[in-house]
């Protein structure tokens, strides 16, 4: 196929899905928050707090824009911010518990369009079109955009925590204490008896941003257990998580480990793929009701 042929193919595609884009965003003009303003409500919700110049890198917004919409969600009650540190211009952003309930409101509006949109499809139909969207993510991440694994930072600690209860509250409707504590304090005891000989946390970057970790911990002499691997939706797809996973388990080889474990729950069906690709079976489940909905809980083993 010529070049022109392909630049033409895209943009033709482009128009397309513009008009797409306009149906869906429906629901959320009618909310009576701008998509931008929805944009920023969902960045925030990914973490316990974020700085308005964060927000502003991520979502490429200008300064004064932002500072005007952050002026409007602070009068509604939406967020709560301060000063942070020394730097006057550097603001940290909360959600409040009002701005909570707006954000899973227009969360379930968006979630209820795309149910609407897909109706007509059938299951098969739905794949297709599933698979379809994961090959142009692909190549157009792999045109764009600098994705890579590095060490965690300390920087990264809170976004694990955050952002893996964000997605679990969103995406599996974990949203009791219990659940909330034992993920926290699992995080947190990882990195007070870190052993950089035998655990590792690794940090999935796209274009400097954090999108994802994987971490390795030492159970017993040559046993480890994988835990506290997510990606961010918008990587999902894409084979970034085949590279995390390959990545933590090339760590446990290097420091002899024989045995490898995790647990998950059987509605992770993406990662339980990438799981038994990897050599990883089932070797044990149980039922669990205290996360806030009914799981199966799996454990996958894999010797090395």
């Amino acid at each position: 196929m010529e070049s022109i042929d392909i630049v033409t193919e895209i943009r033709g595609f482009n128009r397309f899905y513009t008009n797409i884009l306009g149906l869906l965003d429906q629901q959320i003009i009618d909310s009576g928050y701008s998509l931008t303003e929805a944009r920023i409500l969902f960045e925030i919700s990914k973490t316990d707090i974020c700085t308005a110049n964060q927000l502003c890198s991520i979502l490429d917004i200008e300064r004064s824009y932002m500072s005007k919409i952050i002026n409007k969600f602070e009068k509604k009650d939406l967020i709560k911010r301060r000063k942070c540190g020394k730097d006057n211009r550097n603001i940290e952003i909360q959600l409040t518990e009002k701005g909570m309930t707006v954000f899973h409101d227009l969360n379930n509006r968006a979630n209820k369009q795309i149910e609407d949109l897909l109706e007509k499809l059938n299951i098969e139909d739905c794949e297709k079109l599933l698979n379809g969207i994961r090959t142009v993510k692909r190549y157009f991440t792999k045109a764009t955009k600098n994705i890579k694994i590095r060490p965690y930072e300390e920087r990264d600690i809170s976004y694990v925590i955050d952002r893996q209860l964000s997605l679990y509250e969103s995406e599996r409707q974990f949203t009791t204490e219990i659940w909330k504590k034992y993920l926290t304090q699992g995080v947190i005891s990882l990195i007070e008896n870190f052993n950089p000989d035998k655990d590792c946390m690794l940090i999935l970057e796209c274009d400097g941003n954090a999108s994802g970790c994987i971490a390795i911990t030492h159970t017993e002499e040559s046993v480890a257990q994988l835990r506290y691997f997510f990606l961010e939706p918008e990587l999902r797809g894409l084979g970034a998580g085949k590279n995390l996973l390959d990545t933590a388990l090339n760590f446990c080889r290097e420091k002899k480990y024989s045995h490898v474990f995790l647990w998950t729950v059987s509605a992770q069906e993406s990662a339980r793929k990438l799981y038994k690709n990897a050599g990883f079976n089932i070797t044990e489940t149980s039922k669990n009701e205290s996360w806030g909905s009914l799981v199966l809980e799996e454990k996958w083993d894999l010797d090395l």
